[in-house]
């Protein structure tokens, strides 16, 4: 009998949970194609992607609290809008595959000869002073291998090169993974990480173009809808996951983002559904597609300077980010912050076996929950773990995504979100 009523519950529930799923795959893929431009200040990349989410809130039923779903904010942002050209030799650099321009780069346009550092052939902290007083790297890019090890003054000098470059036109940093980010501000010299590997010593000269301009006052938006709860209007839960990425990188290169976060927006959206087509919350739930958070958490920060509804009246936050893996479980970043809470989540997970583990993580400056918390307002930051090692890079692709423990995840965060 019991494995009867199992059977008759799988089949009733598992075509429920295969649409989520599609749908979730089809915001992904949605989110990550080249038309949204890596969801940056490039092509109006973010403001497609805002447009997008705005009108899946009002086909899913959600209310807005003005006159639209949007609340905007302003910030600047260093961009690379067009050429993007490393040549060594006669060999062509893959942009995004072989390099990427430093988030704080400058414009560069011109073939420098080439100063090579590594640990065994760093200068002494009085020797590189007495090289930028002679103007030696002047005309010149420095290439800094900082591999291997060496002592902590040699450490320190190779430090000092990546950042300062001591007159140089610019500099060129050797990494074993190539990790882009943004940056609100620019150098007057040129930054540009290769992936180690990808060229040699031997090289004596390097062609470098490179088209670089900050936006001072670039505008964003977070998109903001709610759904009023059933039993305690008055009393506020707020789900949120970043939606926009890091753009473009040139006129060619996108980084498409697709765990990070068109996994956490898709999530967002499959709750927005549950609860506005299939269970009404006992609470007033708000949902909230930060933008700005590549740049520095900037939609969040600009949120709780100037929310739409008190503070006071929020109960808790839970925000999400890199949905698409959980082989390893999740971490639960405040879960060491706010102890209550966790132990009502992790009995859930525990109970209902949805996540093999849910690590706990204190405080962290790492997403959108950092600023609520801040103000007082208990709230949690959930990423799975495990999977797939693409990270603010080109390889953050719909496709690769594996979607591990999405549904589990699901219903962990809905089953949390009906016990508070």
């Amino acid at each position: 009998m019991r494995q009867l009523l199992f059977a008759i519950f799988f089949t009733l529930t598992f075509p429920l949970f295969s649409q989520q799923f599609d749908y979730a795959k089809k915001v992904v893929d949605t989110l990550t194609s080249p038309f949204f431009s890596g969801r940056g200040a490039l092509n109006n990349g973010e403001h497609k992607a805002a447009e997008y989410l705005a009108k899946e809130f009002r086909r899913l039923g959600l209310k807005n609290y003005g006159e639209d779903y949007f609340q905007e904010f302003s910030y600047p942002i260093n961009t690379f809008p067009g050429k993007v050209e490393l040549k060594v030799g006669e060999k062509q650099l893959i942009p995004g595959v072989d390099f990427i321009v430093g988030p704080a780069s400058g414009s560069i346009n011109g073939t420098y000869e080439t100063v090579w550092y590594n640990a065994s052939n760093a200068p002494t902290k009085k020797q590189l002073k007495k090289l930028a007083g002679r103007r030696f790297f002047s005309k010149k890019v420095i290439v800094v291998d900082d591999a291997g090890e060496a002592g902590e003054e040699v450490k320190e000098v190779l430090h000092l090169l990546k950042i300062n470059v001591y007159g140089a036109a610019g500099v060129i940093i050797l990494d074993d993974k190539l990790t882009q980010s943004l940056s609100p501000t620019y150098n007057d010299f040129a930054i540009v990480h290769v992936k180690r590997g990808v060229i040699e010593r031997i090289e004596r000269s390097i062609a470098i173009h490179i088209d670089q301009d900050r936006i001072t006052n670039y505008t964003s938006q977070n998109v903001i809808g709610y759904v009023q709860g059933t039993d305690y209007p008055d009393s506020v839960i707020i789900l949120s996951a970043h939606y926009d990425h890091l753009g473009m990188m040139g006129d060619e290169v996108y980084f498409p983002g697709a765990n990070d976060n068109a996994s956490g927006i898709a999530m967002l959206l499959n709750l927005a559904y549950h609860y506005t087509h299939k269970e009404p919350p006992k609470k007033t739930l708000v949902f909230i597609a930060f933008g700005g958070e590549e740049a520095g958490l900037r939609g969040s920060k600009y949120y709780v300077e100037h929310p739409l509804i008190p503070l006071r009246r929020v109960n808790f936050v839970m925000n999400m980010d890199l949905m698409g893996t959980g082989d390893e479980g999740a971490m639960i970043v405040n879960a060491k912050v706010f102890p209550r809470q966790f132990q009502v989540l992790d009995s859930i997970n525990n109970t209902s076996e949805y996540l093999v583990q849910l690590k706990q993580r204190g405080k962290a400056a790492n997403s959108d929950h950092y600023w609520f918390s801040e103000k007082g307002v208990p709230a949690f930051f959930i990423y799975t773990l495990g999977g797939i090692k693409a990270y603010h890079d080109v390889e953050d692709v719909a496709r690769t995504l594996p979607y591990t423990d999405f549904e589990d995840c699901f219903r962990l965060i809905r089953d949390f979100v009906d016990e508070l």
